[in-house]
């Protein structure tokens, strides 16, 4: 019976937490935005980047409910494919990703206005 018991709690301890569990901010940049921002941030990354294991940095309280950051996610091929910012508003939930540039190549590509509206808020709430 003991055994069993140390078989399974070292199998767990090798296999680790879920991902969602071990979700943090990389460099300790929360610590400004207190405990319930934070996890409501990390909350709208992992709906979106959550199988791309994002790693969050750089946040940083602008206007009122918003905060600005960082994520990088990894592609297709197991990498991160660079930190890329975007933007929180706390008060509604809303999230965007600054996108990148071949994504607003074409005005008429499906959600360019969605993005371009995400690049003109980073711009003024984001940018110093």
């Amino acid at each position: 019976m003991r055994r069993a018991f140390l078989t399974g709690v070292l199998a767990l301890a090798l296999v680790g937490p879920p991902p969602a569990w071990a979700q943090v901010v990389e460099d300790g940049s929360d610590a400004a935005l207190g405990k319930a921002d934070t996890r409501t941030i990390l909350d709208l990354i992992a709906q979106r980047f959550k199988a791309l294991d994002p790693k969050v940095t750089v946040l940083r309280r602008a206007d009122g409910p918003w905060v600005c950051g960082s994520v990088n996610v990894k592609n297709r091929d197991d990498l991160y494919t660079g930190e890329r910012g975007f933007v929180v508003d706390l008060s509604s939930g809303f999230f965007g990703r600054v996108p990148d540039g071949p994504e607003l190549l074409s005005p008429r590509a499906e959600g360019f206005a969605a993005m371009e509206q995400i690049r003109q808020i980073t711009f003024a709430r984001c940018l110093d």
